[in-house]
C-alpha cells in the first residue's frame, strides 16, 4: 500500500491548443511560458511530452507557476499592491507639492532679501546724504558766522577809529573845532 504521508503529484495532460484556450493565450506565449517554466525549474519535472499522444503533461504546481507567469505578463496586480501604488502616488504628489512650495518660498525669500538689501542701501544713502547735507549746512552756517564775525570786527575797528578820531577832535582847540567839521 502507498504511504499516506507521501505527496501525490497531480498532472494536467493537455495538448498545446487546450493550454492556449485554458489561459486565453497564443501558442507562442504558451510555448515561451512553458520553456521559461522548464528553464526556471529544471529539476522539478514539471513538463514532459508524451510521444504517443503528442500532449504535454504538466504537474499542478507547474500550472500554478504558469498561471503566475501569465498574471505577471498581464501586469495583474493585487488590491494591496494597488492600494500601495495609490498611496505611493499620493505621497509623491505631496512631495512634489512640498518641493514646489519650498522653491516658491525660496524665491520669495530671495526677493524679500533683495528688497531688504535695497531698502538698507537706500536708507544708508539717505543717511549719508542727510549727513552730507548737515555738514554742508553747518559749513555754510559757519561761513556766515565767520563773515558776520569779520563784519563785527570791521565795525569794531571802525568804531574804535571813530572814537579815536572823536577823542582827537575833542582834544583840539575850540577854534579848530569851529573851523573844521568832524568826519571820518
Amino acid at each position: 500500500m502507498a504511504d499516506s504521508n507521501q505527496a501525490i503529484d497531480v498532472f494536467y495532460d493537455m495538448d498545446i491548443a487546450q493550454i492556449c484556450q485554458h489561459f486565453s493565450k497564443s501558442r507562442n506565449t504558451v510555448d515561451k511560458a512553458v520553456a521559461k517554466l522548464v528553464k526556471d525549474y529544471p529539476d522539478k519535472g514539471y513538463k514532459y511530452k508524451n510521444p504517443e499522444t503528442k500532449r504535454i503533461t504538466i504537474k499542478a504546481e507547474g500550472v500554478e507557476k504558469l498561471s503566475s507567469y501569465f498574471r505577471k505578463e498581464k501586469h495583474e496586480i493585487s488590491t494591496v499592491e494597488m492600494e500601495l501604488r495609490f498611496e505611493n502616488e499620493k505621497l509623491n504628489a505631496i512631495l512634489q507639492e512640498k518641493e514646489k512650495a519650498f522653491s516658491q518660498m525660496e524665491v520669495l525669500y530671495q526677493q524679500r532679501l533683495q528688497l531688504e538689501l535695497e531698502n538698507s542701501k537706500q536708507t544708508f544713502l539717505l543717511e549719508n546724504k542727510t549727513k552730507d547735507q548737515q555738514i554742508a549746512d553747518l559749513e555754510s552756517e559757519n561761513q556766515k558766522l565767520k563773515d558776520e564775525m569779520e563784519k563785527i570786527q570791521s565795525d569794531q575797528n571802525l568804531l574804535d577809529e571813530y572814537k579815536k578820531k572823536e577823542l582827537e577832535y575833542n582834544s583840539k582847540s575850540l577854534f579848530y573845532r569851529l573851523t573844521h567839521k568832524f568826519s571820518l
